[in-house]
């Protein structure tokens, strides 16, 4: 599991960034008569919303369990999540809209202020994506900031590229062909979150846990005759729970204690699975007889 305390600390540097790089873009946005750098401007806007949902949901998940949030606050991470990508969404069809509207109406772009100001833009831009690496696999609201900051990052790397064509060429068209790229890139991304999102809601197993290795795992520990009803899915994207009834071979309570335990130690290990429910059933139960659970 990841360390959410020192992420805290991280994102609040990610979203100082995040603010500078807007305010830098919306002004040269306005000053160079830019749609690139003002799309991406309004990408910065939802990635500095992104940061803030996501510290906050890192901060919200880091409480104590409650008796009416019994797993404690854990999902605020995914909704943050498919918030985020909802949103980003909205920002794409927006930028088609005004990259079309330009494309047929160009405006006179001050390419050498453009690309200077871009190129700020992709050095901050760089550093939170560096600092964001080593996180983005381990949980699904970290992934969704990540995306974010990619995506940015490449935009103005976009951006920068429009920049210099601009200087050279004169052609002011440059700068709506990579707005229009910026948004395919953030709408691909976004739909990929999305659908993320909603398998970590729709309580699937997670996508790097084989269900038929889990049980042929479980079945393989000493006592253990038979897995039936196993379940596993996400509480968030790092956090997994699973549930299952298992029939084992021992003799008194104390033994099926150990087998369980076991297989509780085996599941966390292997699997990073740290929630269990396991419904312990004797041999006589797989003929419908004596039932007693443990």
């Amino acid at each position: 599991m990841i360390q959410r305390d020192v992420l805290q600390k991280k994102f609040k540097v990610f979203i100082a960034l995040s603010a500078f790089i807007l305010f830098l873009e919306v002004a040269g946005g306005i000053f160079t008569n830019s749609l690139a750098l003002l799309s991406d401007a309004g990408h910065v806007l939802v990635d500095l919303s992104a940061f803030m949902l996501a510290y906050y949901a890192i901060r919200l998940s880091m409480k104590e369990p409650t008796k009416k949030f019994t797993f404690g606050y854990y999902r605020a991470e995914i909704l943050s999540a498919a918030v985020n990508g909802l949103i980003l969404v909205f920002v794409t069809l927006y930028i088609f809209y005004e990259a079309y509207r330009r494309f047929f109406s160009p405006l006179q772009i001050k390419g050498p202020e453009m690309l200077a100001i871009s190129v700020i833009g992709l050095i901050a831009n760089l550093y939170v994506v560096i600092k964001m690496h080593s996180h983005e696999k381990e949980n699904l609201n970290i992934r969704a900031a990540y995306l974010h900051a990619l995506t940015d990052t490449l935009s103005s790397a976009g951006v920068v590229i429009a920049g210099v064509l601009i200087i050279f060429t004169g052609n002011p068209v440059f700068d709506s062909i990579t707005s229009a790229i910026i948004g395919l890139l953030i709408l691909i991304g976004s739909l990929r979150l999305l659908a993320e999102s909603a398998h970590v809601l729709m309580e699937a197993a997670p996508k790097n846990i084989n269900l038929e290795h889990v049980m042929a795992d479980i079945q393989k520990m000493d006592g253990v005759r038979g897995v039936h009803d196993l379940h596993i899915w996400c509480i968030t994207s790092d956090v997994y729970a699973l549930s299952s009834h298992i029939l084992i071979d021992a003799k008194n309570a104390k033994a099926m204690n150990k087998i369980i335990s076991g297989i509780n130690k085996m599941l966390k290990s292997k699997y990073n699975i740290t929630h269990t429910t396991i419904q312990s059933e004797c041999q006589c139960c797989a003929d419908g007889k004596n039932k007693h659970s443990h």
